[in-house]
């Protein structure tokens, strides 16, 4: 006998929050990553800050703020997911401290550019291993 009704489970949106702080504990790096439908489409987005301050105890100040977008035909959409699901791994965790923080400092100094600043946040994606 046939269900008399079908069901369907539909995601509208997702929004998760991924930080790493250093050992030293004076910078915070804050990953918003966000995923969103429109026209049955998967868009997804990483609002990205760095977060300093000059002891353990102190508070922390916003050193760089960035919104990107990310270009999904550039990033693996299955990493930016696993990502979401699963937290930052190893090598992404590696990534930030090695490519992200040197990069946001260079921004935060005015040698590089938003556009170079938010391909590195987007290739945080394409260095997750698993």
């Amino acid at each position: 006998m046939p269900p008399a009704a079908v069901t369907k489970k539909v995601l509208v949106a997702l929004s998760v929050q991924l930080e790493v702080l250093t050992k030293d504990k004076l910078r915070k790096f804050v990953f918003g990553l966000k995923k969103t439908q429109e026209n049955d489409l998967d868009k997804w987005s990483v609002s990205f800050e760095l977060l300093d301050r000059a002891k353990a105890d102190a508070q922390f100040a916003r050193a760089v703020f960035l919104d990107v977008d990310l270009d999904l035909k550039k990033v693996p959409v299955e990493a930016v997911q696993a990502t979401a699901d699963k937290g930052l791994n190893k090598a992404q965790v590696e990534y930030t401290l090695t490519a992200v923080g040197p990069d946001a400092d260079k921004l935060a100094q005015g040698k590089i550019k938003e556009s170079r600043m938010a391909r590195t946040v987007g290739d945080l994606f394409a260095a997750r291993n698993g």
